[in-house]
């Protein structure tokens, strides 16, 4: 089937009636053919990105309630912003986005650009979150594709998966996008993504515009989730008689970067975890290990931790430098959803070693 321009009219037609009827309420946004806020929408481009639109609801009012302008998060400290953003992951775009709101604060006087070459220049802010925030924002009629648009435009004209390219899908956009209000079809179509066009199992048979679209004859083959590759890693659980333990803030360079962690080895392969025992303890001292490997799954591989639970006075010398906190104190550190997962287990495992003597 040609995609030819009646289609794709009708088609854009289809998309922008069903947005006008089904369009998702997000705190973002504003009503269709409306700007929305600038600031708002930095915020939201930034936490989205790589992230599920129902995680970032559960942190995208708490975050603006600490931070309700541009300027009170340029002079904000970067450990209040992690603390703030913990738990959402992928905590670089917490520390580029200080450093953004700072850069619009000096260079700007806090007002957002409005033009995607100069959005581009900024921490942080890719090819992607530029035409976001210039197209949401201020009504610049530009291309945006994010990974919902390039599945909705690849399926449209069935491009074979050897055939995939930036340039191509770019080619392909703009037949699809309309000349104006690009903004309102972005988010139509990526709305349409979340209810139909799925990455699994897309709903082809009841899709509305099935009748417009080549993707695979609509009957798609079912999309195979690839395994995920298994990391390890030995976290040292390091604790004192007064119920303190030892963190450490990570390299802001890190996956994690700047949050504060139980110190442990890099992670990589089981075969190193030998390499990596980094603590050495006095004579007829066996440290505990922990009972269970904690599990936690990032987006592209699965990390599994073995704890080793250390009485700080056995240490012959500790290699590592942190700061000790206590249950209640660790509350005003920035830690991520994998440190809470070490944390909680390992008091719980010192608690049970305590009762037992």
């Amino acid at each position: 089937m040609k995609m030819n321009n009646i289609r794709i009219k009708t088609l854009q037609r289809k998309i922008k009636l069903y947005y006008k009827k089904s369009s998702r309420l997000l705190p973002w946004r504003k009503k269709i053919l409306k700007n929305q806020d600038p600031y708002k929408t930095l915020i939201s481009e930034i936490m989205l990105q790589q992230t599920r639109v129902n995680t970032v609801l559960g942190y995208y009012k708490g975050f603006l309630k600490k931070f309700p302008d541009i300027k009170s998060l340029a002079l904000a400290k970067e450990q209040d912003i992690l603390l703030a953003w913990a738990g959402l992951g992928y905590y670089r775009r917490a520390i580029n986005l200080h450093k953004t709101a700072k850069a619009i604060v000096l260079e700007y006087n806090g007002i957002i650009p409005s033009e995607k070459i100069l959005l581009k220049k900024l921490p942080g802010i890719g090819e992607y979150t530029s035409s976001a925030i210039a197209s949401f924002a201020y009504g610049k009629e530009e291309l945006i594709i994010d990974t919902n648009i390039e599945r909705f435009i690849n399926r449209i004209f069935n491009v074979k998966i050897e055939d995939l390219s930036t340039k191509k899908t770019k080619y392909l956009g703009e037949k699809i996008f309309p000349a104006k209000n690009r903004g309102d079809f972005a988010q139509a179509i990526m709305d349409f993504s979340n209810d139909y066009c799925t990455k699994i199992n897309p709903k082809c048979k009841v899709c509305i515009i099935s009748k417009y679209c080549n993707y695979k004859e609509l009957n798609p083959a079912k999309v195979l989730k690839g395994k995920k590759t298994k990391k390890f890693s030995i976290s040292y659980f390091i604790y004192d008689v007064n119920g303190s333990f030892l963190v450490r803030r990570r390299s802001s360079k890190d996956l994690l970067g700047g949050m504060y962690e139980v110190p442990s080895s890099l992670w990589g392969l089981r075969k190193d975890l030998e390499s990596n025992n980094l603590i050495k303890v006095k004579e007829n001292y066996a440290p505990s290990l922990s009972k269970k490997i904690i599990k936690h799954e990032f987006s592209h591989f699965t990390l599994l931790v073995q704890i080793i639970l250390v009485k700080k006075e056995k240490i012959k010398k500790n290699p590592f430098k942190g700061q000790w906190v206590n249950e209640k104190t660790i509350r005003k550190f920035p830690i991520s959803s994998l440190t809470r997962k070490i944390v909680n287990y390992s008091l719980e495992e010192v608690s049970s070693l305590r009762k037992s003597l």
